[in-house]
């Protein structure tokens, strides 16, 4: 019986340096994975749990091989957890206007839109959360040779509130270059729309989703993304989120389109914001799975309440490329 115990406690002892062994060999990535948890007792227990794994793990040097298999397989930024907000222009002196475009004065002769054709495109750049894909596929399947889709990135729970999910700050800071879209369509907040923000500046507070500090800040990165990619010559098209089904998002979701809505009428020669919210409802105001389209019935949104359908897709597709019409010549 004894040497039964012995051989089960060798056992146990064994599993438990392995684990150990395996947690440290698995410290960054753990540490990733906690950070990125959503806000609440579980991420604060997880973070105290990984910081001083990381600590062991980095001075024994085993964070090494699982780095050098990441660098290997092109994934070398697998771990880094990056808060920062990208955003290189300074704040603006002021707040910003809210009184859209200003009247010209009478007489004053109305500047030509710039004009693009099949063979000098606009290049239109679809990014963002979840919602962005299916408006995007949309845009590709618009029958306009003058309009050029270079990309549809869709990113699944991401926005501009976690960037330590991922960084979009950091991706439009690349794109003008990598891409050169002339035109950006974003479709962000569903993802953004509770409590927690990450990449807050140091000293300061945001509160709970709805406070004014909270809105601040939302507000300061949305204008921020527009101004960054205006200066690039990059006009912004917003998607504002759209009504849901449920009584939660239809209290959050409102908040983020304001922001988005007052920062588009802010920039008015040079963002745009779509209303997607009463694009897609009943026209009373409520939520319909189904609208009528060329006198057809069809279905708009997917079971979740969120999501877009293929047909709702392209409502928004053909919306904002009337937008797009009222800022460009296209073919």
């Amino acid at each position: 019986m004894s040497l039964l115990r012995t051989a089960a406690g060798r056992a146990i002892a064994v599993l438990f340096l392995g684990l150990l062994l395996a947690a440290l060999l698995q410290a960054e990535g753990l540490r990733k994975q906690a950070q990125t948890q959503p806000a609440g007792f579980e991420r604060d227990l997880a973070l105290q749990v990984t910081r001083p794994l990381v600590r062991v793990s980095r001075a024994l040097h085993l964070t090494t091989p699982r780095h050098e298999v990441q660098v290997a397989i092109g994934r070398a930024d697998e771990d880094r957890i990056d808060t920062q907000v990208h955003l290189t222009l300074p704040p603006p002196a002021g707040p910003l206007p809210n009184q859209g475009p200003k009247q010209r004065p009478t007489g004053t002769p109305v500047p030509p839109k710039p004009q693009f054709t099949a063979a000098k495109p606009l290049r239109v750049w679809v990014a963002g959360d979840s919602l962005a894909e299916i408006p995007g596929q949309a845009l590709e399947r618009l029958d306009n040779p003058a309009l050029k889709v270079v990309g549809v990135e869709s990113r699944l729970s991401t926005g501009l509130a976690r960037p330590d999910l991922y960084n979009w700050f950091t991706r439009i800071q690349d794109a003008p270059k990598q891409i050169a879209p002339t035109v950006a369509v974003f479709s962000f907040g569903a993802d953004d729309a509770h409590d927690f923000m990450a990449g807050v500046p140091a000293g300061k507070h945001v509160g709970a989703i709805g406070t004014p500090s909270w809105a601040a800040e939302y507000h300061r990165r949305v204008d921020g993304v527009t101004r960054e990619l205006n200066a690039h010559g990059v006009h912004v098209v917003w998607l504002g989120l759209p009504i849901p089904d449920g009584p939660g998002f239809k209290k959050t979701f409102p908040i983020v389109n304001r922001i988005l809505e007052s920062v588009a009428a802010a920039h008015p020669k040079t963002a745009t914001y779509v209303d997607t919210w009463h694009l897609l409802d009943d026209a009373h105001g409520r939520f319909a799975p189904y609208l009528r389209v060329h006198g057809k019935l069809t279905l708009m949104r997917l079971p979740d309440g969120v999501h877009y359908t293929a047909a709702a897709g392209d409502l928004i597709a053909e919306q904002v490329l009337k937008q797009l019409a009222a800022v460009y010549r296209l073919g």
